[in-house]
């Protein structure tokens, strides 16, 4: 019973990380796009890396579901693949 509710919680993790990844990404670019603060270092970074990244998200979200099923899964995904062409949509 342990063995399966620890399974559990590693792709819930899995899935949790796939899905934080594209979210900061997204807020990196927002702030960048909209300057919502004064840190703009790393202008447009967060969009040259987002087609590198974001297959990193998708991979382990399906290692999650290899694990275990969950929710956070086909969120991550949908989110990771709308945002692997928004670089070359915004280029």
């Amino acid at each position: 019973m342990q063995n399966k509710t620890s399974m559990s919680n590693i792709s819930n993790i899995l899935g949790i990380i796939s899905l934080v990844i594209p979210t900061i990404i997204l807020l990196l670019i927002l702030n960048w796009l909209f300057k919502i603060t004064p840190f703009q270092r790393l202008e447009g970074f967060a969009i040259m890396v987002t087609p590198f990244i974001c297959p990193i998200a998708i991979i382990l979200a399906i290692v999650s579901r290899m694990v275990s099923f969950n929710k956070f899964r086909k969120i991550s995904i949908v989110f990771n693949v709308l945002l692997i062409p928004l670089p070359f949509l915004f280029w």
